[in-house]
């Protein structure tokens, strides 16, 4: 247990003294939140006014419709930092691989299992801080920007879905990451991996404009079932904010901004999204487990 502390406390300490990894474990997220404020923000407000339109008993403040416009944004980006963060915490074990480290700590009292653990612990520790931080900003933008704040039950559903991303995201990712032998493949793997998210999660363009093909494939992947739970925990405050009941934007506008989980024709419930996020994340856990006693064989 000693040695899991201590090699935590190593990880976490490298993370934040290695400059460029804040910016570089972040950079997807700014590039939504610049691309939301100069592009999409506006254009999806005017989304939501054709929406609103269907409801001509409804008086809808332009500013009600940005707010859920910015609820969904802010929501996409626990799921991408979860991912982005992830990536580039564990990526130390890609330096500890090619610098050889990880072969000193081997023929080290430490076992493999434990080097596993205090990986996967740095990063969620790390994972969890900065995005925390993250939704203490989007609390701090909610109240100046529509005097709106979060409530209890509301942060409460919104920390829930934050652990369950990071859960997944530092199992996923350190499953890729295990196949890595050089700073310049975790590179690329970032690259790609920062690219394709912010699509695979509905982020830049809403899943139900891509087509009943690829959405029914965006939607049985994690990326975009944890963003629908935490969607749901931003819009939990839907109709104190707005004249809009969750009724109302339910089926197909929830569809095709990503709020509710479609599968073709089926409307899964908040628990079965839970459980078939959990269940893809449990078996990454097993192929995770089985690459590592792979490893332990090979040394």
């Amino acid at each position: 247990m000693m040695h899991i502390h201590s090699l935590v406390k190593r990880d976490i300490k490298i993370f934040y003294r290695t400059k460029g990894n804040l910016f570089f474990a972040s950079l997807s997220v700014l590039i939504l939140v610049v691309l939301h404020f100069v592009v999409f923000r506006n254009m999806n407000t005017d989304n939501w006014v054709q929406i609103v339109s269907q409801f001509p008993a409804l008086s809808v403040e332009r500013d009600m419709l940005a707010w859920i416009v910015d609820s969904l944004m802010f929501a996409a980006i626990i799921p991408i930092g979860a991912i982005t963060i992830s990536l580039t915490a564990l990526g130390l074990m890609v330096e500890d691989k090619e610098k050889n480290v990880l072969s000193d700590f081997l023929v080290s009292p430490i076992k493999r299992s434990s080097l596993l653990a205090s990986y996967l612990i740095s990063s969620f520790i790390v994972g969890f801080v900065i995005l925390l931080g993250y939704i203490v900003f989007f609390q701090i933008y909610f109240i100046l920007m529509y005097s709106v704040s979060f409530s209890l039950t509301q942060l409460g559903l919104m920390l829930l879905a934050m652990v369950g991303s990071l859960v997944f995201a530092n199992i996923f990712m350190l499953l890729l990451i295990s196949f890595l032998k050089s700073q310049q493949s975790l590179g690329a793997v970032g690259t790609i991996v920062g690219t394709l998210i912010g699509f695979l999660s509905g982020a830049y363009i809403p899943v139900g404009m891509f087509g009943e093909t690829v959405g029914n494939v965006f939607s049985a992947l994690p990326f975009l079932q944890i963003t629908v739970l935490t969607r749901q925990a931003f819009l939990y405050a839907l109709e104190s904010v707005t004249p809009f009941t969750h009724e109302m934007i339910s089926g197909r506008v929830a569809h095709t901004f990503g709020i509710e989980h479609w599968l073709g024709d089926t409307l899964f419930p908040v628990w079965g999204t839970v459980l078939m996020s959990g269940g893809i994340t449990l078996i990454l856990l097993v192929l995770l487990m089985i690459r590592f006693a792979k490893m332990k064989k090979a040394d």
